[in-house]
C-alpha cells in the first residue's frame, strides 16, 4: 500500500480545516499562554447563570479563572490526576465559584486505569497496564451533571487526553444539550489516538449542527448553531 507524502497529506487537513471552520461568530481569547492553556470561545450569551464544565486541570486553571473574572461563571471541574489534584490544592483555586471533583471524566461511569506521564511531562491519561498505573474513578457526563442538578452544560472544555473521542460519541449518543464545547484532539502522543478520530469527531459534531469556530494547534471550539 502506498503512503501519501506528509506535504500531501498536510493540504488535504489545511483544506479539510478551510471549508469546515466558520469565522462568523464573535470570540475571545483567554488563560494564559506560557502554560498553553489559552482558549478561543464564544462569549455570546455566557454570563452568571451559565453551566461550564471543565475536564481536565493539569497544571494551570488560568482559563477558568478568566472564565469567571469575565463572565461570573460557577463551573465544575474534574481531574483525578496526581498533577490536577496539586493545581486544585493551590490557596487561590480555593474558592466557591470552582467546584471540584477528583474523577476522570469519560463515557461510562465506573473505574479507569491511568497511565503516568512520559519522561518530562504532565499529563496521565487513559491506558493499559504498565509500571506506574493508578486506578481512579471515572464518570460519564450525564450522571456528572445529574448529581450536580445540571440540564444542559452552555461550555464544556474537555482536555482529558484521549478520552474526549468517546465523550463526545456518549454526549452525541444521549443528545445531551451542550451549546459549545472546547476539545483538545490528542492523537500522537497518547497511545492508541490517531488523526482520523479527531477527523471523525469534527464531522459527527458538524452533522449535529455544530460549527468549528476555531482551530488553534490541537485546541478546537465548536458552537451550536448560527451566530447570533
Amino acid at each position: 500500500m502506498r503512503i501519501m507524502p506528509k506535504f500531501l497529506r498536510d493540504f488535504r487537513y489545511r483544506v479539510f480545516y478551510g471549508l469546515l471552520l466558520s469565522r462568523k461568530f464573535n470570540l475571545v481569547t483567554l488563560g494564559d499562554q506560557s502554560y498553553g492553556v489559552q482558549w478561543t470561545i464564544c462569549p455570546t450569551g455566557l454570563g452568571a447563570n451559565s453551566v461550564v464544565y471543565s475536564g481536565g486541570v493539569g497544571e494551570d486553571i488560568s482559563f477558568e479563572h478568566a472564565l469567571l473574572k469575565n463572565f461570573g461563571c460557577n463551573i465544575v471541574l474534574v481531574d483525578p490526576s496526581p498533577t490536577g489534584l496539586k493545581t486544585m490544592q493551590r490557596p487561590e483555586n480555593q474558592i466557591p465559584q470552582l467546584r471540584f471533583s477528583p474523577v476522570a471524566l469519560a463515557a461510562r461511569s465506573g473505574r479507569l486505569k491511568m497511565a503516568p506521564p512520559s519522561e518530562g511531562g504532565i499529563s496521565w491519561f487513559a491506558g493499559n497496564d504498565q509500571p506506574g498505573m493508578i486506578e481512579v474513578e471515572c464518570t460519564d457526563l450525564q450522571s456528572l451533571m445529574q448529581k450536580n442538578g445540571h440540564t444542559h452544560i452552555d461550555l464544556l472544555k474537555l482536555d482529558i487526553e484521549g478520552c474526549e473521542y468517546e465523550v463526545i460519541d456518549n454526549l452525541l449518543e444521549r443528545r445531551i444539550p451542550v451549546r459549545q464545547i472546547c476539545a483538545d484532539f490528542d492523537y500522537g502522543y497518547v497511545p492508541g489516538a490517531r488523526r482520523s478520530q479527531a477527523i471523525r469527531a469534527m464531522l459527527k459534531l458538524a452533522a449535529r449542527g455544530y460549527k468549528l469556530v476555531s482551530q488553534e494547534g490541537a485546541n478546537h471550539t465548536f458552537v451550536l448553531g448560527a451566530p447570533s
